[in-house]
């Protein structure tokens, strides 16, 4: 591989929880061994590890993952401390520095909060230390939350633009059935994103262990997520040592993802995936057509309907006459004005507001389709 790629690797729950101290310390030291390996490679390395809540409730006595989301928040920070010294503690004997990083969906779906987050983790970088990065337990809601890390790892490729993205689980790969439930299953080594008759249904119900959230499910939809910004993306072996070496290599392992599809530009990757919706704009035919098959921009003569309440620069989705979501884009207008204006051709706009403004509601540049 080149020099100076960027590597994602997301370490999962069922493989950084273990009996010792509520951590498996024999994967983060082969973990860490493998980064140093890619490091003198001339690779960037950014960690997503899971394990806070894991190691929190071993200090606080819990045998059983907690079903109250403070319970968890709590153990979460508790957990994180410990999580990252020990990582730390395995990276100070090969004389590397890490950062800890927690990241929320807010800092995601806000653009502002977006782009500080990819200058912080991109400054860790440029500085040769290693940022290891967990959701923000502590403060998240369940209903925001990322689920296990898969699409916190997602967003942050396409965040700092990464080239590999890994997410190192305990399983070989993806299999054609839940492995745990079907003995005939197989490891699938590549699947085509592309195929339109690509069926993992059996996959997606694949259950979570004790200490994570996440699923087969979230790790194919944050594979689609990471293909679609462009890099190569693998589920792969993490209770294996050399698993990284062998990607590095060249090397099979696991199932890799594949898409021929053109790279999303970073801000409509941000826009399709991570933006926290504020409202709906319900368009005409017309109106439905001009963005889906021209790559129009939508203007206010095109909208029949405003829901919500939203103000300019807010994410919104737009639907059809039937309520099927066509796109997402940022509101060039806020609720207010859209519920004025709607319906009303260009230059009608400045005289029904009383002061300039610009023609779109929401700019094709600002748009993507569903």
């Amino acid at each position: 591989m080149d020099k100076n790629n960027k590597w994602v690797i997301k370490a999962g729950s069922s493989l950084v929880s273990g009996n010792h101290e509520g951590i498996n310390s024999n994967f983060i030291n082969d973990l860490v061994n493998q980064v140093d390996y890619l490091r003198k490679k001339g690779q960037d390395i950014v960690i997503i590890s899971s394990g806070a809540v894991a190691k929190g409730m071993h200090e606080m006595g819990m045998k059983e993952r907690p079903a109250s989301l403070h319970l968890l928040q709590a153990c979460a920070a508790v957990g994180q401390r410990g999580l990252i010294q020990i990582y730390q503690n395995e990276f100070d004997k090969l004389n590397y520095k890490t950062a800890q990083v927690l990241i929320s969906h807010d800092d995601i779906s806000n653009r502002v909060r977006y782009l500080n987050a990819k200058s912080a983790i991109e400054a860790l970088l440029s500085l040769n230390i290693i940022p290891i990065v967990n959701e923000n337990d502590c403060v998240a809601i369940e209903e925001i939350s990322f689920g296990d890390n898969d699409r916190l790892g997602a967003a942050l490729v396409g965040l700092i633009r990464a080239d590999n993205f890994v997410m190192l689980t305990d399983q070989e790969g993806v299999f054609s059935d839940d492995p745990s439930k079907n003995r005939e299953a197989v490891l699938i080594k590549s699947i085509d994103l592309d195929d339109k008759d690509l069926d993992l249904s059996n996959q997606l119900n694949a259950s979570a262990g004790i200490h994570g959230r996440g699923g087969m499910k979230t790790k194919l939809e944050a594979a689609k997520t990471s293909v679609n910004s462009g890099a190569k993306t693998w589920v792969a072996d993490g209770r294996k040592s050399y698993t990284l070496i062998n990607l590095y290599e060249g090397k099979e392992e696991g199932t890799v993802f594949l898409s021929n599809k053109d790279t999303l530009q970073s801000r409509k990757l941000w826009l399709s995936s991570f933006g926290s919706s504020c409202g709906n704009l319900i368009l005409d035919n017309g109106a439905s057509e001009a963005i889906t098959k021209k790559g129009k921009s939508i203007l206010p003569v095109g909208i029949t309907e405003v829901e919500g309440k939203f103000n300019r620069g807010d994410l919104i989705t737009c639907l059809d006459s039937d309520s099927k979501e066509l796109a997402r884009g940022i509101s060039n207008f806020s609720s207010e004005e859209l519920n004025k204006i709607k319906g009303l051709n260009s230059k009608e706009l400045y005289k029904t507001l009383g002061y300039a403004s610009e023609e779109e509601a929401i700019h094709r540049n600002n748009l993507v389709i569903s």
